[in-house]
């Protein structure tokens, strides 16, 4: 165990205290069921745990000490100086980082947008609720180059200092926790801006302003200390808010909280401080120097923690869960190993540690030399039970269940204290961990990974090739008996295992399916039968994703001909799951052989051969045990003992003395120290089974007498349910209050060993021994032993098991979950209550009237027996349809509208239909429509739908067709015309009033020469008339304006003589552009209602194409809006000027027209060019 912050423990009192005041990372020191991988098989119920591919990142030159994750990126807070990309070995591609960085969780690059800079290490880091600021805290004083005193916040983007928020914190910062208006810090804190502090400390989220929150963690008795160290702390490691954000849960060192005891961990009420109650502090001893509650985490209702213990009175290395409201324990992983930090997701508690030792939950055992797991993961919720152990507190608790998640992480250099992670958090698809690791899975990857769920993972984590060989054996004639033992793989327990004879390129022989893993990886095997000849065989080994990995051919064996008896008795045996079965009829030698491949035994010299055998009808020999110390045959290797199997024996005995028939313990050779799960006998010949449930000897028992001289039959079995007891296929002992026993490495014995009764050395003949990985049923017991003991198996009766679904009178049936223990369903008979009847496993079934009706299901099986299921099934007569409810929505576009009726609904159905009716005669089908009117005006649309039953709704809305704009005029100009404009393309003939022969239409363009100060052109369409007038116009002039500029005009309103509205365009010598509106009535002069505009930002020079829109709308009072812009430019959205007028004499219909003229200060001619011209109507 190392414990964070307590290395230097043991040197006294003084060093610690002085280690403390360092500003520096060295102040940090400080029964197995169907396990979840990363593709668990489809029956499990655990979750999957992210795949054990380590994927690149963005890799630091120290320690990562936290990590926080906001939405794709990971803000890392640590001590580190550069950071490079993955891949790259350290000095290259290095980019500077003050012990801050930031990089994108899907990626894993650095993000080099976000990279502030702290003078000391960073230790703890939290985002605020919606993401936009991070909040750090550790042992700087500047931050960004400003004084920040141990906190600091940045922007969640930039990386710039949030500049109003610098609370100044005397000493070091270890938590923060925030909510949108508070921080809570925690630490070494002993006054904040000045103001005592103890610890805890809370300010405002806005400003830094400190707040009245201070509750006062306290120092508890040193007693507990194993190293004699009398140093205490009260120091705080970790915060969370919880309960929505009315409590504030807080762990560390200490062991009260505002004077209540409060052990490592305690809640507090987020606004007055004061201590609330969390159960799990009285289960937990951790505080003091050498040991603590090292982090917590939160999903909001639950709180996650982690502790560590090095020679402290602690009793927590592993993690817990606690509900965060009143603290009660939801689960306890009881590992040993020092753990920092833990992350929750999709079911999976993830953490960062050096576990060494699981077995207290099932996992795994510690080993020897130690090894340590720095990534492991467990269920999130109780899935177990603390089986055993030194911490009494946590026996019998719930646990979680270890999951096959162990990626390789490489122990570090940088902090001195032999360690790989220090932190894990993730996103849901991804989960990151963070430290001082050099290497993962065997690749440079320092300091920080990611690893994904198996969708976004590569999932290139195989099996590992280590021990994997095969051999075989040929212990009878025509059969080759092939073993191998199991290999493992880091993200998947199960794996496929296929045999293949003489060749890999032909099918396998055989093909199976088994858990293992890094420490259990079990014997495993095959008997390929009805052989002759020599043959080699090869095993491999694949996991869900297609890795895999493939043993050496083995040696070149020569199978003995002749035939080997067919042994329906073994047969039974190899079905029903075992993974050993010892015959016990071996003629010679020491081997005693597992005749399905597992682990053969080693016979001491008290076993002797061909004694007669129990099995009825089988000439199979057994073997006797003569009652001495080596009377005993035992497995060459340890396994973990199991807490959930069967063993199973023939025993023949007339001793008075009793002995070890089958069973566990913890040597192979001479007597074991440690022996349970056994089953033995009694000086009365009661044949016992007995467990060790936390030091408790727990037993079951049959009558006396078994010591008659006659074959008896003996199966024990513990699992989940408890422990139970059978002989000669009867149940004659069980209980439930046993379900697991020790957890230690155990040898599997059959014979003499250590017995809780009677001798140790069984006395007679044993045979047909079988070990399961599961527990038998009765009726797999009953007909083990009528097969044995009559040479003919008892045919078990099939299970009859149906479900159901009802959906108004008609009824789904499905009755494929049947079975039949001993063989197959061979047919299915329904009875539906009312008469009607079917077969086959599946069926269907419609009643005539509604009510509750039995319906049986009987199945038979292939050897005719009968099983029958009768159960109650309610079926209700449909409701009256409810007709559909119309509705739509109707957009009107000119004489055009667009209906969608999308929106009906049938509450009971579905719609079949869509009926359109748009008010003129016109109709259409379908949800959506489209539909253009004649004429202008309102319409009333109706819309019909039908159901699915023949039900129809409708519902109207009046819609209003408005004709578009009717194009009044328009002229390319496309024609040669001497004097004058001639006629437009639309709109009629162009009528010059002034400068007729200096007008002229030549080469696409209207020209209106102006060859003097004082000229005006002009030209009208007097044919055209309206109120409303949307004009286009597109012009040039041929040369520098001077004097006070070149005007251009466009009429939108033309009454008479002297009677316009109009927009005059002033062209300047600087190049700028004027508008002005200009008004022309009743002789007066010419006036610009509002003034003149200079227009921002356009400029031009000769030749140049400009565009002009003028819109003229509306009678008693006329707007006029008018935009002009660089021609092939976009037209802006607003008009550049607009004006309204109320000149009586205006307010008519009018004509349109053009002008263009040279003022008197005009010193050179020019011409202006009219290119296109369009005029429509406007409303």
């Amino acid at each position: 165990m190392s414990a964070p912050g307590t290395a230097a423990s043991r040197r006294g009192t003084a060093v610690l205290a002085a280690l403390l005041l360092v500003a520096g990372f060295l102040g940090l020191l400080a029964p197995r069921s169907a396990r979840a991988d990363s593709a668990p098989p489809a029956t499990s119920s655990t979750p999957a745990t992210v795949a054990a591919d380590a994927l690149p990142t963005v890799q630091i030159n120290g320690v990562a000490w936290q990590q926080v994750v906001v939405g794709t990126t990971v803000y890392v807070a640590g001590s580190f100086t550069s950071a490079r990309p993955a891949g790259a070995a350290a000095g290259t591609g290095e980019t500077p980082r003050g012990n801050l960085l930031a990089y994108d969780i899907t990626t894993g690059t650095l993000l080099t947008s976000w990279a502030p800079t702290l003078n000391a290490q960073a230790l703890t880091i939290a985002a605020s609720p919606d993401g936009s600021r991070i909040y750090v805290g550790g042992d700087f004083t500047q931050a960004n180059g400003q004084p920040r005193q141990r906190v600091a916040a940045f922007d969640a983007t930039t990386g710039a200092l949030v500049a109003a928020w610098h609370p100044t914190v005397n000493s070091q910062v270890r938590a923060i926790a925030a909510t949108a208006d508070t921080v809570y810090l925690g630490g070494s804190i002993t006054a904040v801006g000045g103001v005592s502090r103890s610890r805890l400390a809370a300010v405002r989220a806005s400003d830094g302003g400190l707040l009245p929150w201070a509750p006062v963690p306290g120092v508890g008795s040193t007693a507990g200390n194993r190293d004699g160290n009398t140093a205490t702390s009260d120091q705080v490691l970790g915060l969370v808010v919880t309960s929505g954000g009315t409590q504030v849960v807080a762990s560390g060192r200490f062991d009260s909280l505002n004077g209540v005891k409060s052990t490592g961990i305690g809640a507090l009420d987020a606004t007055t401080g004061a201590t609330r109650p969390f159960a799990v502090n009285q289960l937990i001893t951790n505080q003091g120097v050498n040991s603590a509650i090292y982090s917590l985490t939160t999903d909001g209702t639950t709180v996650y923690g982690t502790g560590y213990d090095y020679q402290g009175p602690g009793n927590v290395e592993g993690s817990f869960a606690a509900v965060a409201d009143g603290g009660a324990l939801i689960e306890i992983n009881d590992c040993r190993g020092d753990t920092y930090s833990s992350y929750a997701t999709r079911g999976v508690l993830y953490v960062a540690s050096h576990t060494h030792q699981c077995t207290y939950i099932g996992g795994f055992p510690e080993q020897n030399p130690r090894v340590n797991k720095h990534g492991t993961a467990y269920t999130a919720t109780p899935s177990n039970v603390v089986r055993w152990g030194t911490n009494v507190n946590w026996v019998g608790k719930p646990a979680g269940t270890q999951l096959d998640f162990f990626p390789d992480f490489s122990i570090g250099a940088y902090t001195g204290q032999n360690q790989a992670t220090w932190s894990v958090t993730g996103n849901g698809d991804y989960v990151v961990y963070g430290g001082e690791f050099p290497r993962v899975n065997g690749t440079g990857q320092q300091g920080l990974v990611r690893f994904a769920v198996p969708t976004i993972a590569p999932d290139k984590i195989g099996p590992v090739f280590t021990g994997f060989t095969t051999t075989v054996a040929t212990p009878s004639p025509g059969v080759a008996r092939v073993a191998w033992k199991s290999t493992y793989d880091n993200d998947n327990e199960y794996l496929t295992y296929r045999v293949f004879r003489d060749s890999t390129s032909t099918a396998p022989v055989y093909t199976t399916t088994a858990p293992s893993t890094w420490w259990s990886t079990p014997m495993m095997g095959w008997s390929d039968t009805g052989q002759t000849g020599s043959h080699r065989y090869k095993v491999t080994a694949t996991d869900p994703f297609g890795n895999s990995t493939a043993s050496p051919w083995s040696a070149t064996v020569t199978i003995p001909t002749g035939t080997t008896p067919a042994r329906t008795y073994a047969a039974a045996v190899r079905a029903d799951g075992a993974t050993d079965h010892y015959a016990l009829d071996e003629v010679t030698g020491t081997t005693v052989y597992s005749d399905l491949g597992g682990t053969d035994l080693t016979a001491g010299a008290g076993v002797t051969r061909g004694a007669t055998g129990a099995i009825a009808g089988d000439p199979d020999t057994a073997s006797s045990f003569a009652g001495s110390s080596t009377a005993f045959a035992a497995s060459p290797t340890a396994i973990a003992a199991p807490n959930v199997f069967t063993l199973e024996a023939w025993f023949r005995t007339t001793s008075t003395t009793g002995g070890r028939i089958v069973g566990y313990g913890d040597a192979s050779t001479g007597t074991s120290t440690t022996t349970d799960r056994h089953v033995y006998m009694d000086a009365a010949g009661r044949v016992l089974f007995g467990v060790n449930w936390l030091n408790t000897r727990r037993t079951l028992q049959s009558a006396a007498g078994l010591n008659d001289g006659r074959y008896h039959h003996v199966v024990a079995s513990m699992g989940p349910a408890g422990m139970a007891l059978y002989v000669d296929g009867r149940l004659v002992g069980s209980r439930a209050d046993t379900t697991s026993g020790p957890n230690y490495t155990a040898y599997f014995r059959i014979g003499a060993d250590a017995s809780w009764s009677g001798a140790n050395a069984f006395n007679g003949t044993i045979d047909e021994v079988a070990v399961y990985p599961t527990v038998l049923s009765a009726g797999q017991v009953t007909n083990h032993w009528t097969l044995g003991s009559t040479g003919t198996a008892t045919n078990v009766p099939p299970t009859a098991s149906f479900t159901s679904t009802a959906q108004d009178l008609a009824l789904g049936l499905d009755g494929s979950g049947s079975t039949d223990a001993d063989g197959s369903i061979a047919s299915y008979a329904w009875a539906f209550g009312d008469g009607g009847t079917a077969t086959g496993a599946t069926a269907a079934h419609t009643y005539a009237a509604g009510g509750t009706y039995q319906v049986t299901l009987t199945v038979t099986d292939d050897k005719g027996a009968t099983g029958t299921q009768t159960r109650a099934v309610t079926v209700t007569p449909p409701p009256p349809n409810q007709p559909p409810t119309a509705a739509f929505t109707a957009t009107p576009n000119a004489l055009a509208v667009t209906v969608d009726g999308g929106g009906s609904t049938d509450a009971d159905g579905s719609i079949a239909s869509y009926a359109w009716a748009f008010g003129d005669g016109g109709t259409a089908t379908g949800a959506t429509a489209a539909h253009t009117y004649a004429a202008g005006g309102t319409y009333t649309v109706t819309l019909t739908v039908t159901d699915d039953d023949g039900a129809t709704g409708s519902v109207s809305h009046d819609v209003t067709a408005v004709p578009g704009p009717q194009l009044l005029a328009a002229d390319t100009f496309a024609r040669t015309v001497a004097a004058g404009f001639g006629t437009a393309d639309t709109g009629g003939a162009w009528t010059t009033v002034n400068g007729g022969t200096r007008t002229s239409v030549t080469l696409g363009a209207g020209v209106l020469r102006l060859d003097a100060a004082g000229n005006l052109d002009n030209a009208f369409l007097q044919g055209v008339s309206s109120t409303g007038s949307n004009v286009l116009v597109s012009f040039s002039a041929s040369s520098t304006p001077t004097g006070s500029g070149t005007y251009v005009y466009v009429t939108g309103r033309r009454l008479g003589s002297n009677q316009e509205y109009r927009v005059r365009v002033r062209l300047l010598a600087d190049g700028t552009v004027a508008l002005a509106f200009s008004r022309l009535a009743d002789g007066a002069a010419e006036a610009f209602p509002g003034g003149e505009l200079i227009v921002p930002g356009l400029t031009y020079t000769p030749g140049t194409t400009l565009d002009v829109r003028l819109q003229t709308t509306g009678t008693g009072t006329t707007t006029l809006r008018a935009t002009v812009w660089t021609h092939g430019t976009t037209e802006p959205a607003t008009p550049t000027l607009t004006r309204t007028d109320a000149t009586a004499s205006l307010q008519a219909a009018g004509g349109l027209g053009l002008a263009a003229s040279l003022p008197g200060s005009a010193t050179a001619a020019t011409t202006v060019r009219i290119t296109a011209y369009t005029a429509s109507t406007a409303g």
